[in-house]
């Protein structure tokens, strides 16, 4: 009796170490990085997620604030980086997004002109996101 016991005992504690250790690989994925290239594309991701949005930006040119659902996508960070190189000046703008809940939305961000009075903006990523997880909400 002693020995199973000690036996059943191993095997439920292998097992949540072994769940333990999927649940923290998961959260620690690497973030699904998405630039201009992927604008058109349907992106299926999972609840828990991160998700990058970097983007180039010529001179002269700045973002619109981005376009999503907020009950599936949360804006959880974003920086700029300008550069002055020899094509002239540039810059980089990166967001960061964790994905909230189950459903579908489009991420669709802008760019105008800064010396275009008037100028209409131009989308330069929309992508559809569709979210999964089984209907856990974070």
């Amino acid at each position: 009796m002693d020995r199973t016991w000690w036996r059943n005992w191993t095997i439920i504690a292998c097992l949540a170490l072994l769940g333990y250790g999927a649940s923290v690989g998961a959260a620690w994925a690497k973030p699904l990085v998405l630039t201009a290239k992927d604008s058109g594309r349907t992106v299926t991701v999972g609840v828990g997620q991160s998700l990058v949005v970097d983007l180039e930006l010529g001179g002269g040119q700045h973002v619109v604030a981005p376009e999503f659902d907020a009950a599936i996508l949360n804006l959880v960070g974003q920086s700029l980086q300008s550069t002055t190189g020899p094509q002239g000046a540039s810059s980089r703008i990166v967001y960061q997004f964790l994905v909230r809940r189950a459903g579908r939305t489009d991420l669709v961000i802008d760019v105008k002109n800064s010396g275009e009075k008037g100028a209409r903006s131009k989308p330069l990523l929309k992508v559809k996101i569709v979210a999964s997880g089984g209907g856990r909400t974070i």
